[in-house]
């Protein structure tokens, strides 16, 4: 009887899928039932959970997008482009989507290298960011900290409530200073030409 519940509660059935699943997922199912077969059941839980958890922010990372705003016609609502607005020049505008974590933090720093020239001033309209981890945060703050080595200026415009509280909670809002941090592209724009204006006198 012992035998018949452990093979039932094997669920062998599932080891045929193994093909069908990506490569991400049927490692995590192979390492855990090997796991639970060398060692024991609680410890083989465990180990699976941080690897599926591994697994899920790998994918969320994938998932985010790191664009130029080049003023041309989209979706994302008048208050969050640059589209019939004027850019001031050495004013460049980046877009985030997604969850900003370690590998989304990755994105920014090659994109920002793409571009080919550093700007006077970086906006990174940031409205559809719906997380932020250390990683994130701390690639932030390493632009922002380069930025300002060279004089140069960082504004966010439209962070998202989760985001925003974890810059807050940091010190980082004080640190770029809330003048900094726009609600609305027009905003953020206006804020861009003060300090243009600032540094030419």
């Amino acid at each position: 009887m012992l035998l018949v519940v452990a093979y039932n509660m094997g669920e062998w059935h599932e080891l045929k899928r193994l093909r069908k699943l990506p490569k991400g997922d049927g490692l995590v199912l192979l390492t855990v039932f090997a796991l639970t077969v060398a060692i024991d059941l609680s410890r083989a839980v465990g180990i699976g959970m941080i690897l599926a958890s591994m697994l899920f922010i790998k994918r969320v990372s994938e998932t985010t997008q790191i664009t130029a705003v080049d003023g041309s016609p989209d979706s994302e609502g008048p208050q969050y482009t640059t589209t019939g607005k004027d850019v001031p020049p050495g004013v460049i505008v980046y877009r985030i989507f997604g969850a900003f974590l370690f590998g989304a933090a990755e994105k920014l720093e090659t994109s920002l290298k793409r571009a080919g020239q550093e700007p006077k001033i970086l906006i990174l309209e940031v409205h559809k960011v719906i997380a932020m981890d250390a990683t994130g945060l701390n690639a932030l703050e390493s632009l922002y900290e380069r930025l300002k080595r060279r004089h140069k200026h960082l504004i966010l415009v439209g962070p998202h409530t989760q985001p925003y509280m974890v810059m807050i909670n940091s010190g980082f809002i004080d640190r770029l200073g809330p003048n900094n941090v726009a609600a609305e592209m027009d905003a953020g724009l206006s804020r861009a030409r003060e300090l243009l204006e600032a540094a030419s006198k």
